[in-house]
């Protein structure tokens, strides 16, 4: 019985499991770098209240603009690359991200 147990389970797949393992990684890399990002905004907040004199209001929207366009950007570029590919976005996205650190010195 056990040998046709063996017989009838499909066989494993090696490339295939590394390919999993290594998406799900990238994937809690992902999520931990972003959660460590929004925490390091954090530690910089005071010193960007004090540098332009901003009221907490514009400091609070500041640090809640950088998750709601992560948002809206998650959101985005889901359909982008539903329409035109995962290559295209991402090359967008670097385009994008180019531009904005040349525009902020």
């Amino acid at each position: 019985m056990q040998r046709e147990v063996m017989k009838a389970m499909p066989a494993t797949n090696t490339k295939l499991q590394l390919k999993v393992i290594g998406l799900a990684i990238s994937a809690a890399v992902g999520g931990f770098l972003f959660g460590f990002d929004s925490s390091v905004v954090n530690g910089a907040v005071d010193a960007v209240r004090g540098q332009f004199g901003l009221s907490e209001f514009v400091t609070g929207f500041a640090v809640a603009s950088a998750l709601l366009g992560s948002a809206a950007g998650a959101y985005l570029a889901g359909n982008i690359a539903d329409r035109f590919g995962r290559r295209v976005t991402m090359l967008l996205g670097a385009a994008l991200f180019l531009v904005s650190a040349l525009g902020a010195g």
